[in-house]
């Protein structure tokens, strides 16, 4: 149809010359491959094809198992003189892709990443930085973890603007860790403004009885975003947080896995401190498959600005009787009213009725604005939830809510009633809605 409406004896358009800025925003949607096919058109587009925006940033994923060696070819191939242009860089080796990945991937994937590193050290200063899920841990990298680490270091100790660093998923061992964490700040340091070391060190390491730890912290002056796992806290760590991110420091993410140590003493006037040198603080705390509540009690002390919680089993089928949430929910209430902003909640115990506890902290926490539930839970829950919005009794924005239930036909009718009743409501855009049934014959 389109070349029935065209005139046959109009000019050709000549491709060759388009602006420049609309060929370049062209190649900007392009990957890799398709790229460089591009750039073969003709010598015009191979000139805009190494267009300083074009390589500013970078992305690679070793895991997609059908790209694997052509990401690895690119990045040993990487044009060393358009390495000045780059400042951000990713890698990342996803969790999907370790059963597909065996040995001789490892191998590949650290000489790959050792020839880029070296290469590309001296000749460009990043400005972000993101090596993720690398898993060092794992048995299929066998000896080749130090090799890698060794690379990993010595080219951070050359960068010296790094802003925003990565390294969630490292799972390092503490001196490999320590190793490259040292010439990070070495030089980085005084630039960092957000540093992610969720899951850098491996599991079951008392990271923060290792004075070297905290003691790198007291370069990093500019910190603003810091996330890290709590068996890195301590005491130390949050004093020396006090002392030199006073002022920047405005968001700390914690993390509490199961397989961490979790049990170290910290006083409540080490977060006192914190929260008076960092007025703008907001502590985020994930409590991964850890729901006995002496042990959230333990590490939610009421002088920290708790302003988002995360509660999850990550399994349905190792949930432990014991983890009854009705407790840690009036605790929560009771000390955190006044800062927390965010409730996540996803555990499956129908012995433990959270409707009574959670209603009363929609009501008591005024700057609530996010809920977002996955539990036993009956409708009536909903309603009362939206009834609450309705009447301007919370501030609450998004309410998102999977009820597990045993019912699934009798449980979807229901929710239909309550979306029909509340249907004004949530068409003017008072209360971003996410409800959904999910069946579950066990309960």
């Amino acid at each position: 149809m389109v070349g029935m409406d065209m005139d046959p004896f109009e000019e050709p358009i000549d491709w060759s010359y388009l602006p420049a800025e609309i060929v370049v925003q062209v190649l900007s949607y392009l990957n890799e491959q398709d790229r460089a096919s591009a750039a073969v058109t003709c010598s015009r587009w191979h000139g805009l094809h190494s267009h300083p925006s074009l390589w500013r940033h970078r992305t690679f994923n070793l895991g997609n198992t059908a790209e694997f060696h052509r990401t690895c070819d690119m990045l040993r191939q990487y044009p060393l003189g358009l390495a000045f242009y780059l400042k951000t860089f990713e890698a990342e080796y996803p969790e999907t892709a370790r059963g597909a990945h065996r040995m001789h991937h490892c191998k590949r994937i650290q000489k790959t990443m050792t020839t880029f590193l070296s290469r590309l050290r001296g000749k460009a200063q990043l400005r972000t930085l993101k090596l993720r899920h690398f898993e060092l841990h794992r048995r299929t990298w066998q000896n080749r973890s130090a090799d890698l680490v060794r690379s990993i270091a010595w080219f951070l100790r050359s960068q010296a603007r790094l802003r925003w660093v990565e390294l969630q998923g490292m799972n390092a061992t503490p001196e490999h860790g320590l190793r490259m964490l040292n010439n990070l700040v070495m030089r980085s340091g005084v630039n960092i403004r957000v540093l992610n070391i969720q899951d850098y060190f491996c599991s079951a390491q008392a990271i923060y009885a290792l004075p070297e730890f905290h003691q790198l912290f007291k370069r990093l002056r500019h910190l603003s975003v810091l996330y890290l796992n709590y068996n890195c806290v301590s005491d130390e760590l949050l004093t020396t947080l006090a002392e030199t991110c006073g002022g920047s420091l405005t968001d700390l993410n914690i993390k509490v896995f199961h397989m961490d140590p979790h049990f170290q003493r910290i006083w409540s006037m080490s977060w006192y401190s914190l929260r008076c040198a960092c007025a703008n603080l907001k502590v985020t705390f994930t409590f991964e498959r850890v729901l006995l509540h002496q042990d959230v009690k333990q590490c939610l002390l009421p002088d920290m600005p708790l302003t988002n919680l995360e509660l999850t089993c990550t399994n349905d089928y190792v949930v432990h009787r014991d983890w009854v949430l009705s407790p840690t929910v009036r605790y929560v209430e009771q000390y955190f009213r006044q800062t927390l902003q965010e409730l996540s909640i996803d555990l499956l115990n129908a012995d433990d009725d959270l409707c009574e506890p959670l209603l009363q902290l929609i009501k008591s926490c005024k700057k609530l604005w996010s809920l977002e539930i996955r539990t036993w839970m009956r409708t009536a829950f909903v309603d009362s939830v939206c009834q609450l919005k309705k009447e301007g009794k919370t501030i609450l924005t998004t309410f998102k809510a999977v009820l597990v239930t045993h019912m699934d036909e009798e449980t979807r009718q229901e929710l239909d009633v309550v979306r029909n009743k509340h249907k004004d409501m949530i068409r003017e855009g008072l209360l971003n809605y996410n409800f959904h049934v999910e069946w579950n014959p066990y309960l």
